[in-house]
């Protein structure tokens, strides 16, 4: 989650004005004290001063990386901040916000910073209401919806008076619609020149000295903006102001970034040697052990300069370091991946012990009926939050998960297994392939035949999805998550031994396993994949015959062959 965190706090989003928080001593100190604070007003019955200390200690958790904690705090904060105060309220709704998208929770994020900006807007806090603003702007943007974010933007610009401040929702427009321009250039080129307007407007108007870290990502936003634009004296111009500013300010890491831009200005510009010298000078003097994005962008620009200049050896040498990190880069990206599916698992579970913990003293039988009604919701919940992690990754697994667990349904059903009993196997089948959000998209999108390391990394998502199903708070979704677990380690396990990854024979593979072995089997081969057309259904069931009493349970093939003869499959779409 550290990666979201930077994408939000890092840029000034839920309030911080710009400012970068990393977990430190100061954050647990401020916990600590709020936590003090807490227990004070619990005893005292003061609401408010127990509100006020709830949301602290939300704030303070957010900032230490326990964003699921910080998530509780602050639901609960609200419950007991004055409902008069709905400044108050719109900030513990802002702040749980960032919880939320620290949580991958995105929509969730956007649903809380439209009701933190309702309350702003009712108490007319309008410094709050900007803020709130951008914090949506930057939420439709990292979600692709430009055109909502650009519209939240010039609505935040209408409202800014101050100099100052209209930069720092300038600078924000320019960035979103650099990446509005990146993803459709032909319908964003307006709003690019638009932007540069607002840009050079608000520069223009700044005064040296404490604005002198924003007005360097200004100019860093106008370099950009102005490469894009095939203007590289203007870029070659904006971004040594932004580098003089940034480091006046102290932001190395902002310098860092707007380098690669002074590089490609001076390469459209035939300034090679100039731009090598100042990029290789600038990875000697900045370890990448903590800049590691940064060092990637310097490579990719340095590696540009080589070719310029020639220097092919170079070149190649820069490239690989590049993609080194880049590497590096993607393997964080998936364990985050799976340490979001992981906390809202976890979240789910909270929610839900909580719901119950408040119905203790409602009559036996009603609490029963919801707690078995609730769990039915919460194992579906479950299973389609963890299923769209692996549709994200890859677009048509969406689909194969689905016919996956329907088919298997059908086919333990003609086994003979009580209907109750096939529907649970049928929803945990979906769950097969969920280990797949950890595999990287070098490995998992690869148009072509995988190496033996990527070989071993692919069926390493047996292992992955069954462990991140077992995770506390996973467990406690019953008898369901255990199944889909088992289903995740077993469906590429062989009747003859032969599988992965415990190499399991015959009856020793559990049924699930078997079940889906085969189903899963079927729709593989007839689906197209980049590295294969996808076959014909005759083909493919010719296949699950030839190989049944060594990959495949031949009692199942049977089933699914006669289920298939008889139209009692479910329909692929």
């Amino acid at each position: 989650m550290g990666a979201r965190v930077t994408a939000w706090f890092g840029q000034g989003c839920f309030g911080l004005d710009g400012v970068t928080f990393q977990p430190g001593p100061e954050w647990q100190a401020a916990f600590e004290e709020a936590a003090r604070a807490e227990a004070q007003a619990r005893r005292s019955g003061d609401d408010a001063a127990l509100g006020a200390a709830l949301y602290l200690s939300g704030v303070a958790l957010n900032r230490l990386g326990r964003s699921q904690e910080a998530l509780a705090a602050l639901l609960e904060a609200v419950a007991f901040l004055p409902p008069e105060d709905r400044e108050a309220q719109a900030r513990a709704w802002q702040e749980a916000a960032g919880a939320q998208w620290n949580l991958a929770c995105d929509s969730e994020a956007q649903e809380f910073l439209a009701l933190a900006l309702n309350l702003a807007q009712e108490a007319g806090a309008e410094a709050l209401e900007v803020q709130l603003l951008e914090d949506l702007a930057q939420a439709h943007s990292e979600q692709g919806d430009h055109a909502a974010a650009l519209q939240a933007l010039r609505g935040s610009l209408a409202s800014r008076h101050r100099p100052g401040r209209a930069l720092h929702t300038v600078v924000r427009l320019a960035q979103v619609t650099l990446r509005a321009f990146t993803a459709d250039p032909a319908r964003y080129a307006a709003a690019l020149a638009d932007a540069e307007t607002h840009l050079r407007d608000a520069l223009a108007q700044v005064r040296s000295g404490r604005e002198d870290r924003l007005a360097g990502e200004g100019y860093a936003a106008l370099a950009r903006l102005l490469l894009c634009r095939h203007d590289p004296d203007g870029a070659h111009d904006a971004a040594w102001r932004a580098l003089a500013l940034l480091r006046q300010g102290g932001d190395t890491r902002g310098a860092l970034q707007v380098l690669p831009d002074l590089a490609r200005a001076q390469l459209a510009l035939g300034l090679a040697a100039q731009a090598l010298a100042e990029v290789r000078a600038a990875l000697t003097l900045n370890p990448d052990t903590r800049l590691p994005d940064e060092h990637a962008a310097l490579h990719l620009a340095a590696c540009d300069a080589c070719e310029a200049l020639g220097d092919h050896a170079g070149a190649l040498a820069h490239h690989r370091a590049y993609h080194a990190l880049d590497a590096r880069r993607r393997d964080r990206l998936a364990r985050e991946r799976t340490q979001a599916a992981q906390a809202r698992v976890g979240l789910h579970a909270t929610r839900e012990e909580a719901r119950l913990h408040r119905q203790r003293s409602e009559e036996l039988d009603r609490l029963v009926q919801d707690r078995t009604a609730q769990l039915a919701r919460s194992q579906r919940a479950v299973i389609d939050l963890l299923a769209s992690c692996a549709e994200f990754r890859d677009a048509p697994l969406g689909p194969h998960t689905r016919w996956v667990g329907d088919a298997a349904q059908a086919v333990a059903l003609a086994l003979g297994s009580p209907p109750a009993d096939a529907a649970q196997l049928g929803l945990a089948a979906q769950l097969h392939d969920v280990g797949k959000i950890g595999i990287p998209d070098a490995i998992l999108l690869k148009d072509g035949p995988l190496l033996p390391d990527e070989w071993a990394r692919m069926a390493a998502h047996t292992t992955l999805g069954a462990q991140l199903l077992s995770q506390p708070g996973a467990a406690d979704g019953g008898p369901l998550l255990q199944l889909a677990a088992q289903i995740a380690l077993t469906h590429h396990e062989c009747w003859d031994g032969s599988g992965y990854p415990s190499g399991l024979a015959g009856p020793a593979i559990p049924l699930g396993g078997r079940v889906v072995r085969v189903v899963d089997t079927f729709d593989a081969l007839v689906s197209e994949r980049p590295y294969k057309p996808g076959w014909a259904p005759e083909r493919a069931l010719a296949y699950l015959e030839s190989h049944a009493g060594t990959l495949f349970d031949p009692a199942i093939v049977r089933v699914f062959l006669t289920l298939h003869e008889r139209g009692g499959l479910p329909e692929r779409r």
